[in-house]
């Protein structure tokens, strides 16, 4: 992908939505570009890592062990909280089909807040959203 493909990419995801064109593109220059085949698994439960995910396409599903949590498709992050605060992951993710993601480490996503403060506060609310979301299709796919 060009930077200019990365930058569009990342404008599609909620949590970059509202980050200036030029900043995304120092994140998009800086991001990783990661191709993975159907059945590959992104996040192991339980890993330590420092980074997060932006689904560029494919189809991506979140899960414990056999219980599917959410699917996530392309304009989705994955692996936000770890990326500010690195601790064990909560669940796995593994591709559906064939995933294209731009990995974005945590000192790359530290810079951009820096360099913005007002944007941690939108930063900070798209996250609380997410997990708030995530816990309510959590909360309805538990068995009572």
């Amino acid at each position: 992908m060009t930077i200019i493909e990365r930058v569009v990419a990342l404008q599609r995801v909620r949590l970059f939505a509202d980050v200036p064109g030029r900043t995304l593109a120092a994140v998009a220059q800086r991001a990783a570009e990661v191709e993975v085949p159907a059945g590959t698994t992104v996040i192991n439960e339980g890993a330590v890592e420092e980074h997060l995910f932006a689904v560029v396409r494919g189809r991506l599903r979140v899960h414990h062990g056999d219980r599917t949590i959410t699917e996530l498709g392309g304009g989705s992050t994955v692996g936000e909280l770890a990326a500010l605060v690195p601790e064990p992951r909560s669940a796995s993710v593994t591709a559906l089909e064939p995933t294209t993601m731009l990995r974005i480490d945590r000192p790359v996503l530290e810079e951009l807040l820096a360099d913005r403060p007002a944007l941690a506060s939108a930063v900070i609310a798209a996250l609380v959203a997410m997990v708030r979301e995530r816990s309510r299709t959590e909360a309805d796919t538990t068995p009572a």
